[in-house]
């Protein structure tokens, strides 16, 4: 067993470490995270459509400007009282995936606490680089997603910042998300040293490497096993490419590509990508309040309910809820029509379509139940 320093797994040898920066990780060889194959999707028990809400608390900081140690203001957190209640009203408990600021601050943590401890959240956590010790890396874009750093530097990151939730909020994480979407092959090892279970890093469909960030346009759409044996649930972002076009996009792996090419100033002055929206053809719609509108979202889910998903992640970023610390809620009438389209969202999944709410860890223990009678085992040595 290795050793373990503040009851942490010690980082993997270096031999291995080796492997992993070159690509040659046993888990890349089999349960690919990336590039998965079509066996590795978890099979869900019957019942109806399962909604997982998934808040990004983090510190507030400039999406468009450089990124900097010093952003670790945690101001927005005390706002999510007013999502919190809508969640309590419905019974809906979310995970809340914690950054190091959020975790490490009286101010953030100590009211994530109060919800995490009274059993109506879970608490997850939220890797960035650029804030989370310790600081070996240059600041730059490429170095705000994780999976550019060496593995070793991004095991003792995510080491560092699970002891401070385990210190402050008094739970062990097992679900994880890379700030960015910074995630590649090696995360399974990581998890693996950390004692992690989920991944909620992929973002089906979306080639991201314009920006320094990962592919995922082999990413499947749905809940599925990954790690050498399977050891790993990963639950991807909720699909956001809707219209006639975009299945025949997706299959092919250029639906954001098609999209990117519909927003070009030339085309976007005439139009376009708001004419082929309005017939039905191709639209991008997160799932989030973030920019989008209820009767969006609505469209959004039936679509994919009648494409077979059935999982869902509803996902914004705890910054949404300070008026002017993002583009999507600028003043408190803003904030209002915020908090009214998370309410009539959760209203419209679980009134109108009898769907239920899981948090990771319960989708999990389903998805075990379903495998442990539907699937052979599997060696993980």
């Amino acid at each position: 067993m290795r050793h373990r320093r503040n009851g942490l797994p010690a980082a993997p040898p270096v031999d291995k470490v080796k492997m992993q920066a070159r690509g040659l990780s046993p888990s890349c060889q089999e349960g690919a995270l990336l590039n998965p194959a079509g066996g590795q999707v978890a099979a869900l028990p019957a019942g109806p459509p399962i909604l997982i809400v998934a808040i990004d608390a983090e510190a507030e900081f400039d999406w468009n400007g450089p990124f900097l140690r010093a952003h670790t203001s945690v101001r927005n957190v005390r706002n999510q009282t007013m999502a919190q209640e809508i969640f309590d009203r419905f019974g809906v408990r979310p995970v809340y995936l914690v950054d190091y600021a959020v975790a490490t601050q009286a101010e953030a943590y100590l009211p994530l606490r109060e919800i995490s401890q009274s059993g109506r959240c879970e608490i997850g956590a939220h890797l960035h680089p650029w804030i989370t010790p310790p600081f070996a890396e240059e600041l730059s874009d490429r170095t705000s997603f994780s999976h550019h750093l060496p593995v070793r530097l991004q095991q003792e990151k995510l080491a560092r910042l699970s002891e401070a939730i385990i210190s402050n909020f008094g739970v062990r994480p097992i679900s994880y998300r890379a700030g960015r979407y910074g995630v590649g092959e090696e995360i399974a090892e990581i998890l693996a040293t950390l004692d992690y279970q989920i991944d909620m890093s992929v973002q089906p469909g979306i080639d991201m490497r314009r920006l320094h960030g990962p592919d995922f346009r082999r990413g499947l759409d749905r809940p599925y096993w990954f790690g050498r044996g399977w050891p790993f649930l990963e639950i991807p972002a909720t699909p956001s490419l809707v219209g006639m076009l975009a299945v025949l996009a997706l299959s092919n792996g250029v639906g954001i590509q098609l999209y990117d090419r519909l927003s070009r100033p030339g085309l976007d002055r005439m139009h376009v990508r708001g004419l082929f929206a309005r017939l039905r053809l191709f639209d991008r719609i997160p799932s989030s309040p973030e920019g989008v509108s209820l009767s969006e979202l609505r469209r959004l889910t039936q679509t994919l309910l009648s494409r077979g998903n059935r999982t869902f992640v509803f996902n914004y970023h705890s910054s949404s809820l300070l008026p002017g610390s993002t583009e999507y809620v600028r003043s408190p009438s803003e904030l209002a029509g915020f908090l009214r389209r998370i309410e009539g969202y959760i209203e419209f999944f679980i009134g109108e379509l009898g769907g239920v709410s899981m948090t990771p860890s319960e989708l999990l223990a389903a998805l075990l139940r379903v495998r442990q009678l539907c699937v052979p085992s599997r060696s993980v040595d």
